[in-house]
């Protein structure tokens, strides 16, 4: 699949281009809960420019490991393909993927309380998983998932749902 591709932070934002096209192989699913989403938009947001500017690097990446990555968390999209536990999204679903990846898959604490953005084993692309949202497919868990209204398409619910979310905080 092709991706674009973050291989170096630009603290000074000194360069044209952060960010490359690069092919990546497509995601397999490997837990149960597992899902494939078709990407149909992809947001860019401030947060996406400090992690080219390395801001967070000192905490999420002190060992240099995280890079190259494909950032992305303001996504939307339609379901791929499901994991064999995956009873409530078919193909063709149009979604919105939650920000943060509970790796817990909402067993921990803070994610059965309904607080998934204080999850123990809370991931994110670009700060401290490799795999985000400005590429083809993308895999995550079901849990993640919103479904949208068949009639709104997922670069409108994008925009909607994340400018609602800011908005509202």
């Amino acid at each position: 699949m092709k991706a674009q591709v973050l291989y170096e932070y630009d603290p000074e934002m000194k360069e044209d281009v952060w960010v490359k096209s690069a092919e990546m192989p497509d995601p397999k699913i490997e837990k149960a809960s597992d899902v494939i989403v078709k990407i149909g938009a992809a947001g860019v947001c401030r947060t996406d420019l400090h992690i080219i500017e390395g801001v967070w690097r000192h905490i999420q990446d002190p060992d240099d490991q995280l890079l190259p990555c494909v950032m992305g968390h303001e996504n939307a999209g339609w379901v791929e393909e499901v994991g064999q536990d995956v009873s409530n999204f078919i193909k063709g679903d149009p979604v919105i993927l939650h920000p943060l990846i509970s790796g817990t898959n909402g067993t921990c604490l803070s994610c059965r309380r309904g607080n998934d953005m204080f999850a123990e084993e809370g991931a994110f692309p670009g700060l401290n998983i490799k795999e985000g949202g400005y590429c083809e497919y993308l895999k995550t868990s079901v849990r993640n998932l919103i479904k949208l209204p068949k009639m709104i398409w997922p670069q409108k619910g994008c925009r909607s749902f994340f400018r609602c979310w800011f908005n509202g905080i």
